[in-house]
């Protein structure tokens, strides 16, 4: 009981002390003056994606198009992609030496903290540097270096580029170092923010630029070239992917139920279960008694193979991470989601509108058909108070109550049954 309490009081503490950091960093850039950036003047643009795989994969769409878009608009200047060792192998392609975009790794990147005594500190210690760079600089940048902060958390990149270069900073609230920002949004993209990852991306680019819908037209126009749902390819048996992180997942006993519950709801289909490189659960699941149809599959594929494996199957769901994000994409899809704000890291869908539904023990479905060939792409979420945000470790116990029947009917749709 004694430690359910501190467990909970920590959980509080950290959501105040988040909120709190929210509300000020608004305060902060709320104070700065309107400027805007010539892009026909840039000569360096930085786009820092140095953190893990899951982020790269969502953001890659975009940085490829952003470079398109760029170059259309006479923009001529070395674009520099910041990725980490994790994910550097997913924008590695992303490099092109003849367009004069190259990609580097950070090899001390700055995650997010989850203990709350760790927060604070990571974030007075970014405070200091700033303000102390800031009384030696002053307001003047070199107005030809850009750093677009994708991450809103790396603060030893940050500062790193802001050292060397004092480029112009560009990106998120970041709370108490907000005043280091020259351009920001008042939100997070993580922190009690709902806007999708990519809006918040087209955001701060037509912010920076001084445009008004245009980039957000470009994006919209060319996001559906990255659905990967190929018709030529024969399609069978639903895939439930239960690898991830291990305080991101459903309980063990959770999976079970849902494995059972949608064998059960679809007996002439094949339920593959499919762990990750881990392959932890399937430890655990290879020795339980299943439905005929389940097949507990152990995961010995390599990244390329995994993806081509999943990309047969008319339809695949796991918890949000790396593994999921991977290939989404290429089939009809559900990620279910165990923070408390879904739409972030949900499929960027640019003009198509998502169907809701609700279901029982405050778990939602979102859900919506991509033309040209009718691709599902589908969420799953909860709503409370007490869901992790992002970077704390929450109760997994909290999602025991999982609502299959919203798996189950995002299926129906993606067979047609």
């Amino acid at each position: 009981m004694l430690k359910k309490f501190f467990f909970y009081t920590h959980l509080f503490l950290l959501k105040l002390s988040s909120h709190f950091g929210v509300w000020l960093g608004t305060r902060i850039i709320r104070m700065k003056k309107p400027r805007t950036v010539d892009l026909k003047n840039l000569k360096t643009i930085y786009l820092n994606r140095s953190d893990r795989i899951g982020d790269a994969i969502i953001s890659k769409p975009f940085i490829k198009l952003l470079v398109e878009w760029l170059r259309q608009n006479d923009c001529h200047a070395e674009i520099i992609i910041i990725a980490s060792q994790y994910n550097r192998f997913i924008l590695s392609e992303l490099e092109d030496t003849k367009n004069n975009v190259k990609l580097i790794s950070e090899e001390k990147p700055d995650f997010y903290e989850s203990k709350l005594y760790r927060m604070i500190l990571k974030h007075i210690k970014f405070l200091y540097r700033t303000l102390a760079f800031r009384g030696t600089h002053g307001n003047i940048r070199d107005e030809q270096s850009l750093f677009f902060d994708m991450g809103g958390g790396d603060f030893n990149t940050i500062l790193k580029y802001k050292e060397s270069d004092n480029s112009i900073i560009i990106g998120p609230n970041v709370f108490w170092g907000s005043h280091i920002l020259d351009i920001a949004l008042e939100h997070s993209y993580v922190h009690y923010s709902n806007v999708n990852l990519i809006e918040s991306y087209i955001e701060i680019i037509e912010k920076t630029f001084g445009l008004e819908n245009v980039f957000r037209d470009f994006i919209y126009d060319h996001i559906s070239e990255f659905y990967h749902y190929d018709t030529n390819i024969s399609k069978s048996g639903i895939c439930l992917f239960v690898g991830v992180k291990e305080f991101r997942n459903l309980p063990v006993n959770t999976w079970r139920r849902v494995i059972i519950e949608t064998a059960e709801a679809f007996p002439d289909e094949t339920i593959i279960v499919l762990d990750d490189h881990t392959n932890l659960l399937y430890d655990i699941l290879v020795h339980e008694k299943f439905p005929v149809n389940v097949v507990i599959e152990k995961n010995t594929y390599s990244l390329q193979g995994f993806t081509e494996r999943v990309a047969k199957c008319a339809f695949v769901a796991g918890v949000d991470g790396g593994g999921i994000n991977m290939i989404k994409y290429h089939t009809n899809s559900c990620f279910i989601n165990t923070f408390a704000q879904p739409n972030v890291w949900s499929c960027f869908i640019g003009r198509y509108v998502y169907q809701q539904i609700s279901g029982v023990n405050n778990w939602h479905l979102s859900i919506v058909e991509i033309p040209p060939n009718g691709q599902i792409i589908a969420h799953v979420y909860k709503t409370s108070f007490w869901l992790p945000s992002f970077n704390i470790d929450g109760n997994r116990e909290i999602f025991s109550d999982f609502d299959t029947s919203l798996l189950i009917e995002v299926i129906r749709k993606s067979l047609k049954k």
